[in-house]
């Protein structure tokens, strides 16, 4: 399509460029007039001829005689520049006359001056005014020519201008007849790009119902197993709980370190299928936060206090920076310390074995701001993007001390956010990553006593 068009647009610009060029000549032509300005000089150069005969005769004085010679010069000079000028060039007349006839007026203009005085005799006119005439009779002919071969040009010229006209016109007409065609091609084009647009996003539109009805019953599916499996689960790890409480002391070593990795993974299991349901609780919006003000240096010691065995076993320790400063929120008790878990079990099992992961609670302006920092090897930048997303994880491969349901920083940023704080985090990689949120301060309750806030079971989980 493009080809058409661009070819139809060369032909359209090459038409009026031709048309605009004799269209020019024809109006320089037509309005210098050059016929006229030409009879205007031949009048002009007889008055002159005319005047020169009668000052012999005395009828005129030399001052007329002067003023006939200025007026025929000016015709002169009009003729050389100008529209006459251009006019001329592109008639391709010869100006030879005309410059002939100037130079000889430059050669008359000191005999025209020194004209006798009316007051001298006939003889003495008469003699200056042959000299004068006879100079100017050599040009009567070639004015002549000079006219007839402008006019003929002219003639010439306009006859040359409407057989382009003619010519150009059957141009336009099918420059015309083309452009329709291309323009109905265009439309019909155009209404097949429509009709194949609308199937697409028919198409799109059913793929999306399509998708979503599908993500649904995914998610149905994994509630469902999920609910499923947290009975027996639990069952279970109660089961192997009881059993290595029962009988410690009756087990040899070996036996009690396979109950001990049976209890680990029940629990470990157990905490992926709170994870999902958590994460589908939140997306349905089923999930309601009992908000109370609590100070948030309690929490986080309390939560760090539940999470300090599990990161004895990665041979890692947490060091909490506490501010004897009381930091008030209104929050969600048992989901801020389900986000603090995540952070801190999070932390426990990326960091440097044997180092210490700081945490730290402080006011910043109209914000309560909690941070996690470990000492680990940190985030690969191609990763940012991705870090709260649903099953992410940055280390997918890694042994089964540190693998993750990839939920635990998703459910963490969603519960913040309907708490209306904010969550993010600092990471250079080989040198380890700083977790944080933020909640809007509370006031202090009255007739508030200091209260531990209350375990809150959740295992550590990422």
């Amino acid at each position: 399509m493009l080809i058409p068009f661009f070819g139809a647009t060369l032909l359209c610009a090459g038409v009026l460029l031709t048309l605009n060029k004799h269209v020019k000549t024809v109006n320089v032509a037509e309005q210098s007039d050059p016929l006229w300005i030409t009879s205007q000089l031949q009048f002009e150069f007889l008055r002159l001829k005319e005047s020169i005969n009668n000052y012999a005769f005395g009828e005129v004085s030399p001052a007329d005689v002067e003023l006939r010679f200025n007026i025929a010069w000016s015709r002169i000079d009009v003729i050389m520049s100008g529209r006459m000028s251009v006019l001329t060039d592109e008639l391709e007349v010869d100006n030879a006359p005309i410059h002939a006839l100037k130079t000889t007026f430059e050669q008359l203009e000191p005999e025209i001056l020194a004209f006798p005085p009316s007051e001298a005799s006939l003889a003495e006119r008469s003699q200056a005014a042959r000299a004068v005439i006879g100079q100017l009779n050599a040009h009567d002919l070639e004015l002549r020519d000079f006219s007839l071969e402008l006019a003929q040009s002219k003639a010439r010229l306009m006859a040359d201008f409407r057989t382009v006209v003619v010519s150009l016109s059957h141009e336009i007409a099918y420059l015309l007849l083309l452009i329709f065609l291309l323009v109905v091609i265009f439309i019909a084009f155009l209404g097949l790009e429509l009709q194949e647009s609308r199937a697409t996003a028919k198409n799109m539109e059913l793929l999306a119902r399509q998708a979503e009805s599908a993500s649904e019953a995914k998610d149905k599916f994994m509630s469902a197993v999920s609910h499923e499996l947290r009975t027996p689960l639990t069952s279970i790890l109660g089961g192997i709980q009881l059993l290595r409480a029962a009988y410690r002391d009756a087990l040899d070593e070996k036996a009690f370190k396979i109950v001990e990795i049976a209890q680990r993974n029940c629990e470990r299991l157990l905490a992926l299928v709170n994870d999902i349901l958590d994460a589908q609780s939140i997306l349905a919006g089923k999930v309601h936060l009992n908000k109370e003000a609590m100070d948030l240096n309690t929490l986080v010691e309390s939560a760090v206090e539940d999470c300090q065995a599990y990161a004895s076993r990665l041979d890692v320790a947490y060091e909490f920076d506490r501010k004897d400063r009381e930091l008030f929120a209104v929050v969600d008790q048992g989901r801020i310390t389900q986000v603090l878990t995540n952070l801190l079990s999070n932390a426990a099992k990326f960091t440097s074995k044997g180092d210490k992961i700081r945490v730290r609670a402080e006011e910043t302006g109209d914000w309560i701001k909690v941070e996690v920092q470990d000492h680990g090897r940190g985030i690969p930048e191609s990763e940012f993007p991705n870090i709260f997303t649903r099953f992410h994880q940055v280390s997918p491969g890694e042994s089964g001390s540190t693998k993750s349901s990839g939920l635990g920083l998703s459910i963490s940023k969603q519960l913040i956010e309907m708490h209306g704080g904010q969550i993010g985090f600092e990471s250079v990689l080989g040198r380890g990553s700083t977790f944080w949120f933020k909640l809007k301060k509370g006031r202090k309750p009255q007739n508030c006593s200091e209260t531990k806030p209350q375990k809150v079971l959740k295992a550590a989980n990422a």
